[in-house]
């Protein structure tokens, strides 16, 4: 079937006079090692700051390719859709519960499947359920994912065709094909006290577009391999790029300076994490990292506080300590351990003249 798609109005994304403005701030997205640290601060702060210690879900959607091509053009697609996505679920709770459930999740967007293949589709973390007026946690373990398939496509295609980016003739050929293109996954679970998938799932949504564990530079043929578990779509497991082929490829997703990424809803949102507080059925299923900020803040209200940590805000002593952290993470070696004796050091100064760090012996 050929698919026809209207133009899309270019002249709103003409480049820039200078070609580096607004490139800096989105290069980590290529950057193995800014990359990561991000995405495992990320994880850290899902897992002990947000997420509650409920049972949680995955969910992934994805879109059919005559649509994939839109989101290129408009990066405030994502976050027009998260909030319909949302909307979708807590409806979905609300029938499943039959009262009003107040519920939460965080939505992230990914551009890439296999191959670094355009590919956008949406993770959500979804909270299990919701609370009551009552503050009853109602607990919703199930729902009808071939439905939420069926509403999902409907919304979606009323969402494009109400932007123009569509024609009506396309909007009921989408309605009526067998298979869609849309899909709702819903088959990862994350139960309440494993804090360890919490961790995991949440790194691996806001993850890059591409790992350097699958690639291999052949810099005399200036090529690139890319290998990866056996793809059925693909009939492969491997694909090789010409060097400027995979980088063309590779900055199809960088995202737009301005867009966020990430994004959270319903008692995750930043409005309702900041009344947690007043609330107490939440105070006892907060994480834990979240409790002692609360205990600090408390300390720094009436003056009561470590001495050690009286000029120091809970951000900057965290980031203090962060690189070896994730140093050790990365690449599991403690980088404040002695290599010799295997004793924990402390950090005695900091050099930063070059002078000076030529002085010092390199064993």
């Amino acid at each position: 079937m050929q698919v026809c798609i209207q133009d899309i109005d270019r002249d709103k994304y003409q480049e820039s006079k200078d070609p580096y403005e607004g490139f800096v701030p989105v290069l980590f997205y290529l950057c193995p090692s800014c990359s990561q640290k991000r995405t495992l601060l990320f994880g850290e702060y899902m897992n002990q700051r947000l997420l509650l210690r409920l049972p949680h879900r995955q969910m992934v959607f994805t879109f059919p390719k005559a649509l994939r091509g839109f989101f290129r053009y408009h990066p405030t697609l994502f976050g027009e859709i998260a909030r319909q996505l949302y909307a979708m679920i807590a409806t979905f709770y609300n029938a499943a519960a039959a009262c009003k459930v107040h519920s939460a999740a965080v939505i992230a967007y990914a551009s890439a499947g296999e191959f670094a293949r355009f590919n956008p589709h949406l993770h959500a973390i979804v909270l299990e359920g919701g609370f009551d007026p009552a503050g009853r946690f109602v607990h919703i373990p199930q729902l009808d994912l071939a439905r939420l398939s069926q509403h999902f496509r409907a919304s979606m295609v009323s969402f494009f065709l109400e932007r123009e980016l569509i024609n009506q003739r396309l909007a009921c050929n989408m309605l009526q094909w067998d298979h869609s293109g849309f899909s709702v996954d819903g088959s990862v679970r994350i139960p309440a006290g494993s804090s360890r998938t919490r961790e995991a799932l949440a790194q691996y949504i806001a993850r890059a577009p591409v790992s350097l564990c699958k690639l291999v530079v052949e810099d005399h043929a200036a090529t690139v391999l890319y290998h990866t578990a056996y793809n059925p779509y693909f009939r492969t497991n491997r694909k090789l790029f010409r060097a400027a082929d995979f980088i063309a490829e590779l900055l199809h997703h960088l995202p737009d300076p301005r867009l966020r990424l990430i994004l959270r809803y319903g008692l995750y949102s930043s409005r309702s994490h900041g009344t947690w507080r007043r609330k107490p059925y939440l105070v006892r299923l907060a994480p834990e990292g979240w409790r002692q900020d609360q205990a600090m803040q408390d300390g720094l209200r009436i003056g009561v506080v470590d001495t050690q940590y009286a000029e120091l805000s809970v951000s900057s002593r965290e980031s203090r300590s962060a690189w070896a952290r994730l140093i050790a993470k990365v690449y599991e070696a403690d980088p404040l351990l002695c290599r010799r004796c295997g004793s924990p050091m402390r950090i005695v100064a900091v050099i930063t003249e070059p002078q000076q760090v030529r002085k010092i012996p390199v064993t």
